[in-house]
């Protein structure tokens, strides 16, 4: 899952827009235009009304110089990299010091932050970059290509892939990558680490059937998902390593903060929330 946001604008309250169809039943709320259709129109000619929609959703495709009518969209991150700012603010002061970013940033595609809140979002960003801290991180890459497969915070660890029937998952702490099986004993789901390096191969065996070995002690595990297939011709070997990096908290997480002040700054000039989706 992936986290993106987005502001609407007021092109049509300021009369800036082309004439939009059926604009007898437009109605505006936070989420922006959208054709209030009475519920007798719908029961006399289901048709006719979905042909209303669809000419309005034309309309507001290019009824502005914004698409979709939206004033700022922009994507955030993957699931991961909310995980990571979240937990980062949480051990910077958490809602104490972060009490709006702490309550509202996403969880699930959906929701709002109102546009009230706004300004508090820009004076929590510049408390953030205020901080002078670095973080030590372990980043997985592929040695052949140099591609970063999963980076997360030293004093933490991360789980980026589930295989089939969530039977193994793959991760990474400070000790390196690790690949755990998952098991039931006495009705209960226990995890039991299986293979672990900090250097290794990953062998192509069949399309579901992959060697993962440590190049220093030669211990190997074979599971049924590969970390690097995503080329037109995979090679039958890839080498895997770890490293350590130490980086700027401000610098680390620009991905996150520099979308948000677009975003907060476009709510309080429009006055609408910010919607995640």
């Amino acid at each position: 899952m992936s986290y993106s946001a987005f502001v609407v604008c007021n092109c049509y309250q300021k009369g800036k827009t082309v004439e939009p169809p059926h604009k007898e039943y437009i109605k505006f709320d936070e989420d922006g235009l959208f054709l209030d259709i009475p519920n007798d129109l719908w029961d006399k000619n289901e048709k006719k009304v979905l042909q209303m929609d669809s000419d309005f959703d034309n309309w507001k495709n290019s009824a502005c110089e914004h698409e979709e009518m939206e004033l700022c969209y922009e994507y955030l991150s993957n699931t991961l990299g909310m995980v990571e700012f979240k937990g980062v603010i949480e051990r910077l002061g958490g809602k104490e010091k972060f009490p709006i970013l702490s309550k509202f940033l996403p969880t699930a595609n959906g929701g709002t932050l109102p546009a009230k809140f706004t300004p508090e979002v820009l004076k929590e960003i510049d408390e953030f970059e205020k901080q002078k801290l670095n973080e030590n991180r372990i980043l997985l890459f592929e040695v052949s290509t140099n591609e970063l497969k999963a980076t997360v915070n030293a004093e933490t660890y991360l789980i980026f892939v589930l295989t089939a029937y969530n039977k193994n998952n793959y991760g990474i702490d400070k000790d390196g990558f690790f690949i755990l099986e998952n098991v039931k004993e006495n009705d209960q789901e226990v995890s039991y680490v299986v293979f672990r390096s900090k250097n290794f191969i990953q062998k192509y065996i069949s399309i579901d059937k992959f060697m993962f070995i440590d190049k220093k002690t030669n211990n190997s595990f074979i599971c049924n998902v590969g970390l690097h297939p995503h080329e037109s011709n995979p090679k039958k070997e890839y080498e895997f390593l770890i490293k350590e990096n130490t980086v700027k908290i401000v610098d680390e997480y620009k991905y996150m903060t520099e979308p948000l002040k677009k975003l907060a700054e476009a709510s309080m000039e429009s006055g609408n929330p910010i919607h995640w989706c």
